[in-house]
């Protein structure tokens, strides 16, 4: 009986050791972690249905992996945190390679150049980084919007969890600009609750890096496979598709 419990306990440790160390590519399901509200990279339907150009770029990679995905809605700066803990097997939020990151994820490779935008209240005056002195510019927090926004000389930053809320920080005049990706900062200023009141006062460079996906540095072969991916997607001409299909 003794040696019978010995043989299921180490039975049992070796499976749970195994399970522990399983690679990524040994999941059927990839627990997607993103924010909603990023469009149009990734926002919300009227049924509540996660929709975007990142939500399905990460669909198509998934399929072409032989994986299905299961998404989780996580506020953009604990979704660094939420990987690196393994409780997510990968990000899509729209999220800019920076060094610092770098050195806590493994990314994929760009799948789009970073451009941003300063959007304002259409009567706004501002139309470059110089007239910003003095005022105030909102962004989301954790955002490399965020970092840049807070080198730049004379201005004072107020962050938020959402970017929707800090459009409506400038249409209620509490901010004088925020700053966030052109394609957010268009689809901002044509939504209903803005049309006509918000413009794009310039765009900005803010950051060598694009975007990309981020996986956990054990997983950097997972990383390597969606890269080729998206070399396969931007050849057939199916990236260039998910781009006209969100207006980007």
């Amino acid at each position: 009986m003794k040696k019978l419990a010995l043989v299921l306990a180490v039975f049992f440790m070796f499976l749970f050791v195994s399970s522990a160390s399983a690679g990524l590519m040994e999941k059927n399901v990839f627990i997607v972690g993103t924010e909603s509200t990023y469009p149009p990279y990734e926002s919300r339907n009227e049924q509540g249905d996660l929709i975007g150009f990142d939500i399905d770029l990460m669909e198509v990679i998934a399929g072409k992996l032989g994986k299905k995905v299961e998404w989780q809605d996580i506020a953009f700066d604990a979704l660094i945190p939420t990987l690196m803990a393994k409780r997510i097997d990968i990000i899509i939020a729209g999220m800019s390679i920076t060094e610092e990151r770098a050195q806590r994820v493994a990314f994929t490779k760009p799948y789009e150049i970073s451009v941003s935008a300063f959007i304002t209240k259409v009567d706004s005056d501002i139309k470059d980084i110089e007239a910003l002195k003095g005022k105030s510019v909102a962004t989301q927090i954790g955002t490399v919007q965020e970092t840049y926004a807070h080198a730049i000389e004379g201005v004072t930053v107020r962050t938020f969890q959402k970017f929707d809320d800090c459009a409506r920080e400038v249409l209620l005049g509490r901010v004088d600009a925020a700053l966030m990706d052109i394609p957010v900062a268009r689809e901002f200023v044509n939504q209903r609750d803005f049309t006509g009141k918000l413009k794009i006062a310039f765009e900005q460079i803010i950051t060598e890096g694009g975007k990309a996906i981020a996986l956990h540095l054990s997983d950097s072969d997972v990383a390597e496979a969606i890269s080729k991916i998206i070399d396969e997607l931007e050849e057939s001409g199916e990236m260039q598709k998910l781009r006209d299909k969100w207006g980007m």
